[in-house]
């Protein structure tokens, strides 16, 4: 009988104890919104109670260290209790905000932790912690990468020269003719800087200059230089006032006026892409300077003219050579939508000046009244500037004849005045 009751006994407990392994867990865990954080700023502590059955109940404490860190709010306590409202809830989480008090840092651990699932079973609990990081700003800032080094920068398809060393800052790639983009491949030694300049950028015909900017974790920059040159075997090479230029041979590094329509141009027997218009009759082309700038050209005859126009919201103006004078107007030079223009004026500080111009929609060619404060252009009358001028000079002579007969009115006035003070 004895030997019987040792036999269930040990079935018993051999049960009991698969019962509880096989029994789901729980766990709390700790997480912050950042590992570390200035004194004086806040951080977000999160505790998440979950498992893979449904939960019942459940208790937990957070512990921290309080010289360390102050709560600031919370939705709940420090030490809390609850329970579930359904048999759905598998997982629930809790914000605490903590205020920084001096440099240091604390783990927010659990403990006196129990959970229950929602068959009453008491769950073996695993305890979550988290270590945060305080610092002075000081601190912080030392602790900042200063590298604003690259690792690698290649130019796809091309080896660039001279090769690669990340205290070299400038490099040159020889591209072929036809290339319009290039991409640029640039990585940095430390993964906490960042890089602009670097990915796929447009390049013509001549020289291209990019900067890849690299700025280190606390701030710091460093600049290196990638001159890409897009080789033109055959180059037509032009001078014009005295500055060299190439002439452009692919059409996409070209911008076309409003007004103007595409147009092929043959120079040195090469198909030249261009625009034309009608009302100009003007032939454009696009020169690019050493620089890699690109403007655009009248060409005639083998020679090249700068070509300029300036917009004014409807009206679009070709400056000209100025061909005319007025009475009281000087000549002089200002600079208009970042454009050198000759123009007429009554003196230096005069708000209107004169440009002589052909407006490219409707081939007018004349002069045209600029509003130096408004921006804006408008036909140039004669006429109507003398009708203004002769009314102006009415009205000014209308101003002096009331103002002297106002004058006599007063003298006689006082006049009468004295004669009545005699009189009594």
């Amino acid at each position: 009988m004895k030997k019987v009751l040792n036999i269930l006994l040990t079935l018993f407990i051999s049960l009991s104890f698969t019962s509880v392994v096989n029994a789901a867990s729980a766990t709390i865990s700790v997480s912050s919104s950042s590992n570390q954080v200035i004194v004086g700023k806040d951080v977000t502590v999160y505790v998440t109670v979950s498992s893979a059955a449904a939960l019942g109940s459940w208790e937990y404490t957070l512990n921290y260290d309080s010289s360390v860190f102050k709560l600031q709010s919370s939705d709940v306590g420090v030490h809390y209790a609850a329970y579930a409202s359904n048999g759905n809830t598998k997982s629930v989480q809790y914000k605490y905000v903590f205020k920084a008090l001096k440099s240091g840092s604390s783990k927010f651990y659990i403990d006196s932790s129990m959970v229950v699932d929602w068959d009453e079973r008491i769950l073996g609990v695993n305890d979550g912690s988290k270590t945060i990081k305080t610092l002075t700003y000081s601190e912080y800032q030392a602790s900042l990468s200063s590298n604003n080094n690259l690792s690698n920068l290649t130019v796809e398809g091309y080896e660039i020269t001279p090769e690669f060393s990340k205290d070299v800052l400038e490099y040159s790639v020889k591209v072929n003719e036809d290339e319009t983009k290039v991409k640029i491949n640039a990585t940095a030694e430390d993964k906490t800087a960042t890089i602009s300049g670097a990915g796929e950028v447009e390049v013509s015909a001549g020289s291209n200059s990019f900067d890849i900017v690299v700025i280190a974790q606390n701030g710091s920059e460093k600049t290196y230089k990638l001159n890409v040159e897009v080789i033109d075997k055959n180059p037509i090479n032009v001078e014009v006032d005295g500055k060299k230029y190439t002439v452009v041979k692919i059409a996409s590094n070209l911008t076309k006026p409003e007004s103007y329509v595409e147009k092929n141009l043959v120079i040195q027997e090469f198909d030249i892409p261009g625009f034309y218009s009608e009302v100009t009759e003007f032939n454009l082309v696009g020169l690019k300077d050493e620089e890699g700038n690109v403007s655009l050209f009248i060409y005639e005859n083998d020679t090249y003219k700068k070509y300029i126009e300036l917009s004014f919201g409807g009206i679009s103006i070709y400056p000209m050579e100025m061909k005319e004078s007025l009475e009281s107007y000087e000549r002089t030079t200002i600079k208009i939508q970042e454009a050198d223009i000759e123009v007429l004026t009554l003196n230096e500080n005069s708000r209107f000046k004169l440009i002589y111009g052909l407006n490219v929609e409707t081939k007018e060619q004349g002069l045209y009244l600029y509003d130096t404060k408004d921006q804006t252009i408008m036909k140039y009358d004669e006429e109507y500037i003398k009708m203004l001028e002769e009314k102006n000079t009415m009205l000014t002579y209308s101003t002096l004849a009331f103002v002297v007969s106002t004058v006599l009115a007063l003298f006689g006035i006082i006049g009468l005045s004295k004669k009545g003070n005699k009189s009594k």
